[in-house]
């Protein structure tokens, strides 16, 4: 009978519903209760405090001369106010009764003198404090301090516990002016009834919850069930050879029939001729494209006479989106940059190429805010509009030792002042290439002033987001206690490099790496490394150009 998934999931939500709505409604109506009962407390007895000097001006100027009928209509008026009390007694300091509600409704008392017959009852009328006396015999005294802080004490003013939700008040008796007192007796009639119609509330609404879920949760178990059918047809195709379509479930109802279907034909496609050749030619095509980006950067050691460089890339699959280069543009200026393609793989891989060749070719435009035109032009012209590039420009001047940063939406480079032994990340807006039109108004040169063993580290995402088995992130501040311990040893750019490489490596140890780790290091060289790299340039042989003018020449 309840076999289909659709009766399952049906009959599953009913009985959840019921047991939920029956729990719940056993404890709204205990909380229901509580809270009720508590209203009247806290309302009779507030009532009672507000309601006291009035009375007592009542009884002043109409039943002690004597006029009852005015007195007794003033009463009735303070009765409808509040329907959680009975009745109201007046007694004298001595415990007289001067007159009630529930005796003289229409008519004064002619008899004889009425008491108070409970002893207790004559003390909470001669006490100083507002009294409670509840319905199991227990007498509590209101005392409230000169800075109208309440306590609950006994007679003798000791500190009791403070009545709860729980107890029910018979009286409240307020005195007044150590020679009267009035008695108020509590009802709780109301509550049963208001209670009962909170009862009715709960069943309707949990009537009305219980239908509605059950139409809920049939129209998902038909939404879910249909599907399936579709599915089922689907999985015979790919059983004859169409093998688009996996799905892994291990349930034991009709989608677990589907999952069954669907495992079998994965199976015999991985097994199958056609698949293994498909899968050996994407992966000839990817280490392809891999040996191409790979020749792209850097293979040979950069320097200046006065700076040194360093790269590095660590690729996350066999085709990454990073790439990074250092490039003369003439004999005085060189141009370096970092960028990050959205994604991996050959798509990101190929933009990247294009970046880098593009950058090559601009190489004699000096000015990075052209250049940064020049790439966003050609990158919005010429690639996929969902694929944008993140990047860090630098122009180093080895006559003013000077170095021009522009950002292009890439995360803020590192900073490493040697007078102060310090690193700052350096943030400038910019937005990712290929992303709009008129990038280069976006942007902004920014100038460092390199003096020696300054350090600059550019570096891709993958660095401060590299995740560990414990799935903790890098962090940026990580990556810059790297850095300045490394600037603050005075290691080489190329050290430095490493440093940084086999840190984030040794970070993510077992975890998987889930983005290209690129980092690329300058470094402004000391007066006396300059002074050597003058020297030796000067005992070359006549005629014989350095690598640095071979390459800017080239």
């Amino acid at each position: 009978m309840f076999h289909s998934l659709k009766a399952k999931f049906v009959l599953a939500f009913g009985i959840l519903i019921v047991v939920i709505f029956l729990i719940l409604g056993v404890t709204l109506i205990d909380a229901k209760s509580k809270e009720l009962s508590l209203d009247i407390a806290q309302g009779t007895e507030s009532f009672a405090r507000l309601s006291v000097e009035r009375i007592m001006e009542d009884y002043s100027l109409y039943l002690e001369p004597g006029n009852f009928i005015p007195f007794s209509r003033e009463m009735s008026g303070i009765l409808r106010q509040n329907n959680d009390i009975r009745g109201i007694t007046i007694s004298s300091y001595n415990g007289v009764i001067l007159y009630s509600s529930r005796e003289e409704g229409k008519q004064r008392f002619e008899g004889g003198v009425r008491t108070l017959i409970d002893p207790k009852a004559i003390e909470r009328v001669q006490a100083n404090w507002v009294s409670l006396y509840l319905e199991d015999g227990r007498t509590i005294y209101v005392k409230v301090n000169e800075e109208g802080e309440v306590s609950y004490v006994n007679l003798n003013e000791d500190t009791i516990t403070a009545p709860t939700s729980q107890d029910r008040i018979s009286t409240i008796t307020v005195p007044y002016g150590n020679a009267y007192a009035v008695i108020y007796e509590v009802s709780y009639d109301a509550l049963a009834s208001r209670l009962a119609k909170a009862r009715q509330q709960i069943i309707i609404i949990a009537l009305l919850g219980l239908a509605l879920t059950l139409m809920v949760a049939y129209m998902l178990s038909v939404s879910i069930t249909n599907p399936l059918r579709k599915l089922k047809a689907g999985a015979m195709k790919i059983a004859t050879g169409d093998f688009k379509t996996r799905v892994y479930i291990n349930t034991k109802d009709e989608i677990g029939v589907l999952g069954q279907t669907f495992n079998k034909m994965a199976k015999d496609l991985e097994i199958s001729t056609e698949a293994r050749i498909y899968k050996e030619r994407v992966q000839k095509e990817l280490e392809l494209a891999a040996e191409i980006q790979a020749k792209l950067l850097p293979t040979e050691k950069m320097f200046t006479p006065k700076m040194d460089f360093a790269g590095g890339l660590i690729p996350a699959t066999e085709v990454g989106g990073d790439a990074f280069d250092f490039i003369p543009a003439n004999e005085k200026q060189s141009i370096v940059y970092l960028g990050d393609v959205t994604g991996h793989g050959v798509a990101a891989g190929i933009v990247s190429s294009i970046a880098n060749a593009l950058i090559y070719g601009f190489r004699r435009d000096v000015n990075l805010l052209d250049l940064i035109k020049n790439l966003n032009d050609v990158l919005r012209k010429k690639t996929m509009v969902n694929v944008f590039m993140t990047m860090a420009l630098m122009l180093w001047n080895e006559e003013t030792d000077t170095l021009t940063y522009v950002n292009a939406g890439h995360p803020p480079v590192l900073y490493y002042d040697a007078t102060q032994r310090k690193v700052v990340d350096v943030s400038l807006q910019g937005l990712a290439l290929s992303m709009v039109d008129g990038l280069e108004k976006m942007v902004k040169e920014y100038t460092f002033k390199m003096k020696p063993n300054d350090v600059i580290v550019m570096y891709s995402d993958g660095v401060p987001e590299a995740m560990n088995s414990r799935k903790e992130a890098y962090g940026l501040q990580k990556l810059k206690r790297v850095v300045q311990g490394a600037a603050n040893d005075f290691y080489a750019a190329d050290a430095i490099k490493n440093t940084v490489l086999s840190d984030v490596k040794e970070f993510i140890g077992t975890g998987e790496q889930l983005d290209d780790i690129t980092v690329v290091v300058l470094k402004r060289k000391t007066d006396e490394e300059v002074v050597q790299v003058q020297a030796v340039a000067t005992v070359e042989q006549p005629g014989t150009d350095s690598p640095q003018e071979q390459t800017a020449k080239a």
